[in-house]
């Protein structure tokens, strides 16, 4: 699974790649840092409001462990603050799940240092930053068995603004050696919501800016390096190569502008390729026309023969391997094509010369193409078929993202090891093909550098039935 999961981001663009690492690295560093600044702001917590609470809470409940019980309403009023509001009340119901016990431990020990016995000691304190509602209640009796977890003290001298009920808030109850619990409720740092904690809101803003540079970058980094792997699938020098534009990082740059001088090198070598053998062809044609003239002389007709059949097959091996290295270089227009019409008129020329070729039907194919090269290409393929085969089917297939050209014949067949080997130019296989049916060697490689011009595929297969299977695919994009 993990290495699936490697393969399936490695395939991924330059971009695609830059940007998971990018967002990876960012979502890390935002959630540590969003861990740690909450970490500080507890522990400022802690420092700026509860210990002082607990403080204030223990000086308190001392002077009210010293107080006798008719002089206490005197000490509360007193103690009555804007953070915090005290009071005592005979019972208490407490929600256990929700108590502070490091808090208590630490009242605790300011108690005992102030020489106040009691015999409880409960703290409820809610997250900084939750925002919990836990209203008091007032009941009907100036005490009572309350419904909420601390009891608000009834009307009366103590009766003030109620305290704020959201978290951060800091429930303290302590129950005193007269059995009485001393309650306080200490106003913490008043939290916002979530989605309004400043805090939040900073760590998404440095994240979403922070994400749109860093993307912004690798983008510009990305582009040139696309541009240039979309040139090298698409370079056709022959046809004439613009050089890209050098833009980029220096190491994009360099790549650029070697490829630049690659491309412009090969164009350079087919140039003087083209040159070389339209030269060579040139310097053969005026040789061979003077041989066959010659060997019209020649006696007696048994070997005049000879010298022309070898001379007629030297001269279609030049013309052949001419058209081969120009097939990179037609000027033709491509047009919107039947292809299915094409096929057919090509099956009608050979059956004009009474070749045994049939065509099957098939719905209108509209591919752009170039016609002369794509006739030319099903011409070699059916001439190939009735040399070897003896009779040539041709036939058009639809379906399944792609459109299938095929000629089939009856014929021997290749060995399946000698496949690939038949598309090379001037490979011949003597076990199924004779110089005497004045074959060059090259039909197939001209039908293979054809289809592949015109962004097909040429294969060949041998048939269950017998005999050869030549098939011209195109991607139904085409």
């Amino acid at each position: 699974m993990i290495a699936r999961a490697r393969l399936t981001v490695g395939s991924w663009s330059t971009f695609g790649q830059t940007a998971l690492l990018i967002i990876a690295a960012l979502v890390l560093a935002q959630v540590f840092a969003f861990l740690l600044t909450r970490s500080v702001i507890d522990q400022w917590q802690t420092a700026n409001v509860v210990e002082p609470a607990l403080s204030r809470f223990a000086d308190v409940a001392g002077t009210i462990a010293q107080t006798a019980p008719e002089r206490r309403d005197v000490v509360l009023e007193a103690a009555q603050g804007s953070d915090g509001r005290f009071w005592l009340a005979p019972t208490l119901r407490t929600p256990p799940s929700e108590r502070e016990r490091a808090f208590e431990n630490s009242l605790s020990a300011e108690l005992k240092k102030r020489a106040v016995t009691v015999s409880s000691v409960l703290i409820f304190r809610h997250d900084f930053g939750e925002r919990r509602w836990l209203p008091f209640a007032r009941p009907p009796k100036p005490v009572g068995f309350g419904a909420r977890p601390f009891e608000e003290p009834p009307p009366g001298r103590f009766e003030g603004p109620p305290p704020d009920h959201r978290g951060g808030d800091i429930r303290i109850a302590a129950r005193m050696a007269d059995g009485q619990w001393l309650i306080a409720v200490f106003r913490g740092a008043r939290p916002f919501p979530m989605m309004l904690n400043p805090l939040f809101l900073s760590q998404i803003a440095l994240f979403v800016i922070l994400l749109g540079a860093t993307l912004f970058w690798a983008s510009r980094i990305s582009r040139p390096l696309r541009i240039l792997a979309e040139a090298a699938q698409v370079l056709q020098p022959q046809d004439g190569f613009e050089p890209l534009p050098v833009k980029g990082p220096r190491e994009v740059r360099v790549a650029i502008g070697s490829f630049n001088a690659m491309a412009q090198r090969v164009r350079d070598l087919l140039a003087e390729k083209d040159r070389m053998l339209t030269a060579i062809g040139h310097d053969l044609r005026t040789p061979l026309a003077s041989l066959r003239i010659r060997a019209e002389s020649v006696e007696p007709d048994s070997e005049r023969e000879k010298f022309v059949e070898t001379i007629d097959e030297m001269t279609a091996m030049v013309e052949e391997i001419l058209d081969l290295s120009r097939l990179g270089h037609s000027t033709e227009p491509k047009q919107l094509v039947d292809l299915s019409a094409l096929a057919d008129s090509v099956v009608e020329e050979f059956r004009g010369l009474g070749k045994d070729v049939t065509f099957v039907e098939a719905p209108r194919t509209t591919l752009v193409l170039q016609v002369n090269l794509v006739r030319r290409l099903l011409r070699n393929l059916i001439d190939n078929a009735v040399k070897y085969g003896r009779r040539a089917e041709v036939s058009l297939q639809s379906g399944g993202g792609a459109i299938v050209l095929v000629v089939e014949d009856c014929g021997p067949g290749i060995p399946e090891a000698q496949l690939g080997d038949v598309l090379q130019p001037f490979a011949r296989l003597d076990s199924s093909r004779s110089r005497l049916t004045g074959g060059t060697g090259l039909g197939l490689s001209i039908a293979d550098a054809i289809a592949k011009n015109q962004g097909a595929s040429l294969s060949l297969s041998n048939r269950k039935a017998g005999g050869l299977r030549a098939a011209v695919t195109w991607p139904a994009a085409t």
